[in-house]
């Protein structure tokens, strides 16, 4: 038997200076899937680490030895912090509720803003490095080539992404509840990725002027705030313009804070008690949490904005309910798949044993005529058939109903086709399993 496992944390119940501490950095997944392969050389391994959850998902043989403890220890050891730290957040799935929950998170079911797009393109990244590391073969292969297309059709057939979907467009209307109309607020972005260009995207449909984009590289940061009609500032820059400013959203990929607390302290000074709007969408964070002592300084991180995705949720109870229920369909049917493939030794074995029935009778029938032998050959080939379907339509059916395992039982049995093998010891092959 094939056992799928979801080990992690997230944010429902993992504060943020937490997820960020196991955050799996880009530059650093290589190393992290070279550890894999050393740590667990016949498990399939997908990391998926994004601001709201780090998650490692598995598929190995059920004598693979995947315990809690081992990858624990192998995030402690990765990420250099105490296992006491994080232990007590995470969860662990398996089986039915693993493949369910791969397939809520790809349709944004779990995540903070109910159905987000970003998730779907996180995952798609996620599987693309684990299969350029080999980390993702046949079934863990499949399961993430399932839940992206299951992710894809419910987006599709629902409308449960209409509406404030996403980090960034809550982040807008958590300013816009703050300071009522956007249109005469000044807003700096830190940040040239995905998640500030929807930002930056957002704020202009809410009739906000972003005026500046902070970035190191400078041609991408050119680029992304003449797309939006705002100015580009260099890394040594932007502390000087936070006087001019009134919102302050920070998405950039540093590992450590950036806006410091001297530095905002230094701004509000000159500011006169015009307050200083700041939202921290990164993880790991962008600025100092000691900001939030500050007067007239108002800061909200990711974990912030959950209150505002709770209220979103409220809107959209009747294409969550008919996304969840695409998600019902897809579990059982990749179940039925995964049952099935355990049944293909089976079917082999039952085939192999009619043939060589009919082989002995052929030999018994000694020498005949070519003609004659055809026509029973064809015989053969059509009882055959009508022999194997009864076992055949029986395995299907108990597919359907998580039987397989005692169908084969009573087939082995009856047919005395010996011990149920071991998938490794019959040979499934890739492309068999991704079919």
């Amino acid at each position: 038997m094939i056992q799928f496992l979801v080990y992690g944390i997230h944010y429902k119940n993992c504060p943020v200076e937490i997820r960020e501490t196991l955050h799996f950095r880009e530059r650093r997944l290589p190393e992290a899937y070279e550890w894999v392969r050393r740590e667990w050389p016949s498990v399939e391994t997908l990391i998926l680490s994004t601001c709201n959850r780090v998650e490692l998902y598995f598929s190995a043989e059920a004598t693979s030895p995947l315990q809690s403890e081992t990858i624990a220890e192998f995030l402690s050891a990765f990420h250099g912090i105490e296992r006491s730290q994080f232990e007590s957040y995470a969860y662990r799935l398996e089986g039915r509720t693993a493949i369910e929950h791969l397939f809520r998170v790809a349709s944004g079911l779990d995540s903070m803003v109910v159905g987000e797009n970003e998730i779907l393109g996180q995952l798609r990244e996620a599987f693309r490095a684990a299969n350029e590391a080999g980390t993702v073969d046949s079934f863990l292969f499949r399961w993430a080539e399932r839940a992206l297309r299951v992710g894809k059709l419910i987006r599709t057939k629902t409308k449960i992404n209409e509406g404030a979907v996403s980090i960034p467009s809550v982040a807008v209307e958590l300013a816009e509840k703050i300071f009522g109309r956007l249109s005469g607020e000044k807003i700096m972005v830190l940040g040239t990725g995905e998640m500030s260009g929807l930002t930056l995207q957002n704020l202009r449909e809410a009739g906000a002027e972003a005026l500046y984009v902070m970035s190191r590289n400078e041609e991408r940061g050119r680029s992304l705030a003449e797309s939006f009609g705002a100015h580009w500032v260099s890394n040594e820059e932007w502390e000087d313009l936070l006087i001019k400013i009134d919102i302050l959203i920070a998405s950039t990929s540093a590992p450590h804070p950036i806006v410091k607390q001297d530095a905002v302290q230094r701004a509000i000074a000159k500011r006169r008690h015009r307050p200083l709007f700041l939202i921290d969408i990164a993880v790991p964070r962008n600025i100092e949490s000691e900001v939030h002592a500050l007067d007239d300084v108002y800061l909200y991180n990711i974990d912030d904005l959950q209150e505002v995705a709770q209220s979103n949720l409220k809107l959209r109870h009747r294409e969550i309910r008919e996304a969840e229920g695409y998600v019902e369909k897809a579990v059982e049917e990749f179940l039925a798949w995964a049952e099935q493939l355990e049944a293909g030794p089976t079917i082999q074995r039952l085939q192999a044993y009619f043939d060589e029935l009919v082989e002995e009778e052929i030999k018994r029938l000694g020498s005949l005529p070519t003609e004659e032998k055809e026509r029973f050959q064809e015989f053969a080939h059509r009882l055959r058939s009508k022999f194997l379907h009864g076992p055949f339509e029986t395995l299907k059916e108990s597919s359907q109903l998580g039987t397989v395992r005692k169908t084969l039982e009573a087939i082995h049995g009856l047919f005395r086709l010996g011990h149920i093998s071991k998938r490794d010891e019959i040979g499934i092959s890739d492309r068999d399993a991704r079919q």
